[in-house]
């Protein structure tokens, strides 16, 4: 994973960002919005930051 790569052009939120929102507490779209901004403007990286969360929850079950 790429943590620079930018996944919510409008506010500049990157993989990164997601990531440690989600280390953070974040469960949801919508607590990813409310910590990181994402998809607080046009909303057109909803389902990819989705898509994205998804795949880091299965990723972090098969480590811990």
């Amino acid at each position: 994973m790429n943590p620079d790569k930018v996944m919510c052009k409008c506010k500049k939120v990157t993989k990164g960002d997601i990531v440690k929102a989600m280390e953070k507490g974040a469960k949801s779209w919508k607590d990813i919005a409310e910590a990181t901004g994402a998809g607080s403007k046009c909303g057109h990286c909803k389902e990819d930051i989705k898509k994205f969360m998804k795949k880091q929850k299965a990723n972090s079950s098969q480590i811990g």
